[in-house]
């Protein structure tokens, strides 16, 4: 993430470009670290060891995750976390390489090796993925904290996280914490660095009776060369995120890298950054397949990666040093746009003569769009630290007219002031829009509003998690969670409104190009909003007239062309021509988008036969009482049933899933008379299996709360579960189904009435449930649980799967085939013949 080598590069010179800082400090004022969310999540689990091929360990994750937070508490910080928000859509091309490498290619790598193989140590270390509920689990676990300390807060960020974060930093005066290099790049206010996730180094400190007792006298201790030096571990120090088990005074050493000292090593202002972490390359220029152009173009193919961030650093400094030479002022730097434009001529390694036709102005373009997403915002206040926040009630850093976040709710609200003559209940909508703009956002912010759910507002597309599954058989993000997402986006629609969908969108879609033909004529004298900090260059902003092209990528929703479409037929007379969202979900063996039909939400409530639907005085379903929402909610489930509705709250999802998930694979096997379908479909000791995973909380294993502190065998509890492909295929079933319900859930504001537990939960218990067949699951079930799970689907059930027997008998006896192994060395001591006659064939 981030720049490309910019990670390797700064570790090679860590003792140039890194100063140590020391946990707790001697200072008396509060350190204030402001954690990325998603780095944290990657590298806790991927450190904890904990098992990721059973769908996840989210209840020994949660424990590691309080554990973590609490022993940053301990050495005197004050933690913020910042979660992303929605992707923008330049970033793309990025996520939909990301997950092909890290899900797609691994799944069919893990399928496609025998289950011998698959189950080693070292194959499911190196296929490893994150489990899909991770956030959900972190996310509780910080709640936890927070209820019990007033030095953690949790923010979600408007857009992309990483400038929200330097941005929270300068403002705090805090380091931030992650794995994204990205971080050394941006600059705000008073932010003081950079500190990676995996670079921190915990320690205990020594007994009094741990020294040698003459360290004060004329003698030294003797020691024999043989004498095996003490482990990290007996000296009471670990490198990484997590610290020491059953420890208490602590010390946590860091190395900072700040975008001050990286401007200084490479000599250039600290305003450049942007520039060269461009055209070294980063999650913002690989769009579609030029990525691999630009960099064939810039670097011969045996540079390594730092010798490509030296190349880039050298050539913006000879630039700009021979621009500021008197004697050379008639090839002084014009404009940004001429320095660009330099950098990109000198970087080329062919000349531009053999080059397309406006190839070299489509790199500059590329060029300036990947800087420009470092652009932070430049804060005018005069106050820092935590009084510095929430100028406004929406946002903790931006007023109420600059925050990025209302644009998303206000498509609707925009659209009824435009028809507000020619629509009779325009006074009616005027209350209730603004009412759902408020309820989305404090939901959001609060963390009640997923940001997957932000796609959908944002850029109209929609990212399902994805995980492990069987690449022979369908996605399970369209067979099991597309038809809750549909009424997800009709929700939406009619809500707040969705943005329209971009022409021309195929399976390549293309990324949208910023104009940058007017970028000349802005004004020079702006300041540009990359940095707020004071250089010791001496010289003007260079990057300043990007500023403007800055501007309108932030255009208020105001000021652009708003369709009558936005307004669905539920709420406006006005007939909608229909919207689409882009969902990007395996299709075989890679990430591909599928365009979804978004449909009206009159018209769904209609065809599904729902009895308090009314056409007269609409009222859009979120600002609905309490009971009509959950009436909703069950209803698009097909779970409207009297003992479901009467289950507790903490039953409910686990009840719901199983319904939906068993529902779908039998209507899936009556579409078709395929053998393959009709094996998709659940049994009911697989079903009690489920239930009584989500309901024991993870008693049945015990999980370590701290990896151990040597050796890289997995964390895998009190027994190894074996690793099957229809237990695996169940659990991604059920993973989908979790979050699509938990979406659904909160959209409709009714996830505080249907909790998600996923705290609770342990994939390895699932698995071994399946294993025994479900042998008194159904035994230890809440009463009344397994009823309301399985009324009206009594006929949705499969038969029981006989359990497959090598030895067949006849006639009472037991006939042994002759082995393999057993025929090939009878058959070599004779001729190829004599081995088919021992085999019988």
């Amino acid at each position: 993430m981030g720049v490309h080598g910019l990670t390797t590069y700064l570790r090679e010179n860590q003792r140039i470009l890194a100063k140590a800082v020391e946990f707790p400090s001697s200072l008396t004022d509060v350190t204030s670290i402001v954690v990325d969310g998603w780095s944290f999540i990657y590298e806790l689990y991927e450190e904890s060891k904990l098992p990721w091929v059973y769908g996840g360990e989210y209840k020994a994750f949660s424990a590691c995750v309080e554990g973590v937070v609490k022993a940053w508490m301990a050495v005197g910080l004050r933690v913020y976390f910042v979660f992303d928000g929605p992707a923008p859509e330049l970033k793309i091309p990025t996520l939909i390489s990301r997950l092909n490498h890290s899900i797609v290619e691994r799944s069919l790598l893990f399928f496609r090796t025998s289950e011998t193989s698959r189950s080693t140590p070292r194959f499911l270390h190196e296929t490893r993925m994150i489990p899909p509920l991770a956030y959900h689990a972190c996310l509780h676990a910080l709640r936890e904290v927070a209820s019990s300390a007033d030095t953690l807060e949790v923010h979600f960020a408007d857009e992309e996280g990483d400038p929200y974060a330097v941005e929270l930093a300068g403002r705090l005066g805090a380091f931030v914490v992650g794995n994204d290099s990205d971080f050394v790049i941006l600059n705000s206010g008073k932010y003081a660095g950079y500190i990676q996730l995996d670079d921190m180094l915990w320690a205990v400190p020594r007994s009094m009776d741990a020294g040698s007792g003459d360290e004060d006298g004329e003698f030294r201790t003797v020691k024999k060369a043989k004498t095996k030096k003490k482990s990290a571990a007996q000296q009471g120090i670990r490198r990484g995120l997590i610290p020491p088990e059953h420890s208490t005074d602590l010390t946590l050493s860091v190395s900072v890298y700040t975008p001050v000292a990286l401007a200084f090593h490479f000599k250039i202002p600290v305003t450049l950054l942007p520039l060269l972490g461009a055209l070294v390359g980063n999650d913002f220029s690989n769009q579609s397949s030029t990525q691999r152009n630009v960099q064939s173009l810039f670097f011969e193919r045996q540079l390594t990666l730092s010798q490509r961030i030296l190349r880039v650093g050298s050539t913006l400094n000879d630039i700009l040093s021979t621009a500021t030479q008197k004697r050379k002022a008639r090839h002084q730097v014009g404009s940004v746009m001429d320095l660009i434009d330099r950098s990109v001529h000198a970087l080329l390694i062919r000349p531009p003569s053999t080059m397309a036709s406006g190839e070299i102005d489509a790199i500059v373009d590329r060029i300036v769009n990947a800087a420009l997403q470092y652009a932070i915002d430049k804060y005018d206040g005069d106050t820092f630290g935590p009084d510095g926040l929430w100028p406004s009630k929406i946002c903790a850093l931006h007023r109420t007219e600059t925050c990025r976040l209302p644009g998303l709710f206000s498509r609707a609200l925009l659209l009824s002031t435009v028809n507000e003559a020619a629509d009779n209940n325009a006074a009616e909508h005027d209350t209730q829009l603004p009412q759902l703009q408020s309820l989305y956002i404090s939901a959001y912010r609060s963390g009640h509003l997923q940001p997957k759910l932000m796609d959908i507002l944002n850029t109209g597309t929609f990212w399902p998690r994805l995980f492990l599954e069987n690449p022979d058989a369908e996605n399970v993000a369209r067979s099991i969670g597309r038809p809750i997402r549909e009424w997800i986006f009709a929700i939406l629609e009619d809500a707040v409104g969705l943005p329209e969908a971009p022409e021309g969108t195929g399976d390549d879609p293309a990324v949208g190009q910023f104009d940058t033909s007017q970028m000349e004529e802005e004004d020079e004298d702006e300041l540009i909003d990359v940095v707020e900090e004071d250089s010791e260059d001496d010289g003007a902003d260079l990057l300043a007239p990007l500023r403007g092209e800055l501007q309108k990528l932030r255009t208020p929703d105001e000021e652009s062309e708003i369709s009558a479409s936005v307004i669905s037929q539920s709420r406006s007379h006005l007939p909608p021509r229909p919207k689409c969202v882009m969902e990007y979900v395996r299709r075989g063996t890679r990430v591909a988008p599928e365009s979804v039909t978004v449909p009206d939400i009159s018209r769904l409530l209609v065809s599904s036969a729902f009895h308090g639907h009314s056409q007269e005085d609409w009222t859009p379903l979120p600002l609905r009482s309490a009971s009509e929402r959950m009436s909703v909610f069950l209803h698009v489930l097909h779970s409207s049933t009297v003992a479901l509705e009467e289950l507790p709250s903490e039953q409910l999802m686990c009840a719901l899933v199983l319904r939906w998930v068993v529902r779908v694979m039998h209507l899936r096997a009556m579409e078709s008379s395929s053998k393959e379908r009709e094996k998709e479909k659940w049994t009911r000791s697989e079903a009690g299996a489920f239930l009584a995973f989500y309901t024991t909380e993870g008693h049945s294993l015990e999980f370590r709360a701290m990896p151990a502190p040597a050796g890289l065998e997995p964390n895998t509890g009190s027994a190894t579960t074996p690793i099957n492909s229809r237990s695996i295929q169940l659990m991604a079933q059920v993973l989908m189904a979790i979050e699509s319900i938990h979406h659904l859930s909160q959209v409709l504001s009714v996830s505080e009435r249907v909790p998600v537990r996923v705290h609770t939960l342990s994939g390895q218990t699932f698995h071994m449930f399946l294993a025994q067949k479900g042998l008194n699951c159904r035994d230890t079930l809440p009463v009344g649980l397994w009823d309301a799970c399985t009324e009206g689907l009594g006929d949705a059930f499969t038969e029981e799967r006989p359990v497959k027997v090598k030895k067949s008998k006849i006639n009472g006896k037991s006939i042994e085939r002759p082995s393999v192994r057993k025929a090939v060395r009878v058959g070599a001591a004779g001729s190829q013949f004599g081995l088919l006659a021992d085999l019988q064939v």
